[in-house]
């Protein structure tokens, strides 16, 4: 199903694809966008909750020197007959890879960038030397458990592993679930199976039960590998938004979505604040402690954020190209686009371009970003590069 072209997309597009050692810059052709399993329902209607707060108006600006120079500074180098391939950056300069080098291994690791001997790599899983084109998706890391999804396939998301690793032991990660079959033995497709941890837990939705037309939202007790089925519907991925898990549901198929939510300690239903209870049909969520962020519109161009406090939710981006996986990060909020990736302030309320063209940016909550960026050229490995958004400091609102 899917060709070369089509498969460096796909990982440009989720994941971040493999690294090299020089920063491409060069733009490349952006082809197909990922798998339909995850066909999201129409955008936001113009309710009172998705009107814009008065204030500034959201813009484009350039990307500032100072986040190109610290872009430069922040990649992530492989080593010597090395593809190294970063499922999450962290704030201690470390990075959760997949370390390819032919012949040798094909495993996730730990590293500390500068180690310059990988026997300071510790080895969270061997994926094996017969599956070359597994990868590692969907990482978060608590500062102890990092729960992650493998995917086994370049041409679809149903043949997935998911997997939560103690970092505190010595065992080898678990696997909490995996690809389902339906009624007549076929793996079901899915929506993104995207972890998230909190409290102990591990959450997650897929598609399950043989049940080809709808989806569960899991929970997983870290401490004795208990299972809850918390939900059942026509959901896509939860996030985690403070004391809640927040997920887009309908109560029937081809309805639009609305947000729903329960509380964390108890896994009750909570009610929305007023600001969230409007918003209709969001693709896609992001969210951490205090910020929720969602693709919305009638064309779902827009990039939405709500933060605990205000009085409605602001459009942070207007006319986005595609806008897909958002990340919230720090005081910013990042995703990627069918043109390049993209970075939203929050502090300034206007948004960049981070890559050229296509790529891939990942981030946990803090500010922290991984990005990836397109090949220079067919055949080539992609540049990663870790960037830390505090740091950088706001956008500005240049030329607005």
């Amino acid at each position: 199903m899917a060709t070369s072209g089509s498969r460096s997309v796909r990982r440009a597009a989720y994941g971040l694809v493999a690294s090299a050692v020089l920063l491409a810059s060069g733009a490349c052709s952006a082809g197909s966008t990922p798998g339909t399993s995850d066909a999201p329902a129409p955008g936001p209607t113009p309710t009172a909750a998705t009107v814009a707060a008065e204030g500034t108006t959201p813009c484009t600006v350039e990307l500032p020197q100072g986040w190109g120079a610290a872009l430069d500074e922040g990649v992530v180098a492989p080593r010597a007959g090395e593809t190294l391939t970063v499922a999450l950056g962290l704030a201690d300069r470390s990075v959760f890879a997949v370390s390819d080098v032919p012949g040798v291994r094909h495993a996730l690791v730990w590293r500390h960038l500068g180690a310059a001997d990988a026997t300071a790599d510790r080895v969270v899983a061997d994926l094996g030397l017969d599956h070359p084109e597994w990868q590692v998706l969907g990482a978060t890391f608590d500062g102890r458990y990092l729960a992650y999804r493998v995917d086994r396939s370049y041409s679809g998301f149903e043949d997935f592993g998911l997997y939560v690793w103690d970092s505190q032991g010595d065992a080898a990660p678990v696997e909490v679930a995996h690809g389902e079959p339906d009624a007549q033995g076929q793996l079901m497709q899915t929506p993104f199976v995207d972890p998230v941890l909190a409290d102990g837990w591990l959450y997650w939705t897929q598609t399950r039960d043989a049940d080809p037309g709808r989806t569960v939202l899991s929970g997983y007790r870290l401490a004795d590998g208990h299972v809850e089925r918390l939900s059942r519907g026509f959901g896509r991925a939860p996030v985690r938004f403070g004391a809640w898990l927040v997920w887009a549901d309908s109560d029937a198929a081809g309805q639009t979505s609305g947000l729903r939510a329960i509380d964390l300690a108890t896994h009750a239903p909570v009610d929305l604040p007023a600001p969230l209870a409007g918003v209709r049909g969001p693709y896609y969520l992001a969210a951490d402690a205090g910020t929720l962020a969602w693709v919305g519109g009638e064309q779902g161009r827009q990039v939405w954020v709500w933060r605990d406090g205000w009085p409605a939710a602001r459009l942070l981006a207007d006319g986005a190209q595609a806008p897909q996986f958002p990340r919230v990060a720090g005081d910013t909020v990042v995703w990627t686009g069918e043109d390049a990736t993209w970075v939203g302030d929050l502090r300034s309320f206007s948004d960049a371009r981070l890559t050229p063209s296509y790529g891939g940016v990942w981030a946990d909550g803090g500010p922290v970003v991984a990005v990836g960026y397109a090949p220079a050229d067919k055949g080539q490995d992609s540049v990663q590069a870790l960037l830390d958004t505090d740091a950088a400091g706001p956008l500005g609102r240049a030329g607005c």
